[in-house]
């Protein structure tokens, strides 16, 4: 990550994540180890002392997952009051398309950067987007960081127009999971190869463009439907969030009145090719969150039954 990301000693970053959430911890850890310094700081973003920290210590780069930059957004974030912000960093699950445009943009117009990049716990980084490939490239994760590389392995029903689990290969992969102490003599299991559960495809270039998980489906009277694809046709109504009841698909939107419901449901319904009753649109305050930033989805699915 460092070469790719091209640290040096003058950075100087904030401890915008839980040090116990992978992406967090990897900001930490690829920052020391070019001998940069990391201000450290518990508050949220949301917490006007932060932002003082921010500017205190001439931060230059800051690290964000998904809902930190939809709360920037509504936050009216502007780094021209941060002179010395040239860098923002987005990991830990895929960003609307329009939020990584308009933040793209945001920094762009100021001098800066948004690097778009995608790891997993068994790896860290995995890709990393060039800012300057990012408008044509929009919706990518990026390419393999130097030393790694993906593939495309197709499931039991083949793979579509090359699309497939991404397995990706590299020195940084784990070598397996440890769960009693005996375990740590068992040496390298997974041979630099982590099969990562996402589904997606790789393109001529190596820009890898994630689609879904590989468990993140429903049926909709007999049809397979990927929640992820839902949750992309509909992610210019804000916050969305799917997850698969009986024979049914239930869609969280934040804010949703009951005449955006219904045409929620028209949208989906024309879009997948199945009746609306199919789909159960309901209105949430808030989309439920885990410690590190990521929709909630078992809590949904409980309060979906």
């Amino acid at each position: 990550v460092p070469r790719t990301r091209g640290h040096d000693r003058n950075e100087v970053t904030v401890t915008s994540l839980p040090l116990y959430y992978t992406y967090g911890l990897t900001v930490l850890n690829t920052h020391l180890s070019q001998g940069a310094t990391v201000v450290l700081d518990d508050r949220g973003l949301l917490d006007r002392g932060f932002w003082e920290t921010v500017a205190e210590h001439k931060v230059t780069s800051l690290a964000a997952v998904p809902y930190q930059y939809e709360m920037l957004r509504r936050l009216g974030f502007d780094p021209w009051k941060y002179p010395a912000l040239r860098t923002l960093t987005q990991a830990g699950g895929r960003l609307r398309d329009a939020l990584v445009l308009d933040f793209h943009r945001r920094m762009s117009d100021a001098g800066g950067q948004l690097i778009v990049m995608y790891g997993q716990t068994e790896a860290g980084r995995m890709a990393i987007l060039p800012p300057q490939r990012l408008p044509e490239k929009l919706g990518s994760a990026g390419v393999a960081i130097p030393d790694g590389r993906f593939t495309v392995a197709p499931g039991p029903e083949g793979a579509a127009d090359g699309i497939g689990e991404i397995h990706y290969h590299g020195p940084n992969v784990m070598l397996g999971y440890a769960r009693a102490a005996e375990d740590l003599a068992r040496g390298d299991e997974l041979g630099g190869t982590l099969a990562t559960g996402d589904i997606g495809r790789v393109d001529s270039e190596g820009f890898l463009f994630l689609s879904g998980r590989t468990r993140r489906f429903g049926k909709v009277f007999g049809v397979r439907v990927s929640l992820s694809d839902i949750e992309r046709m509909l992610e210019h109504r804000g916050a969305v969030a799917a997850v698969a009841g009986d024979d049914r698909i239930v869609v969280w939107v934040e804010g949703a009145a009951a005449d955006a419901r219904a045409e929620i449901r028209r949208e989906l319904s024309e879009r997948i090719g199945v009746h609306a009753s199919g789909f159960d649109v309901r209105d949430i305050p808030e989309l439920p969150l885990l410690p590190n930033g990521k929709v909630d989805y078992q809590t949904l699915t409980e309060l979906a039954r």
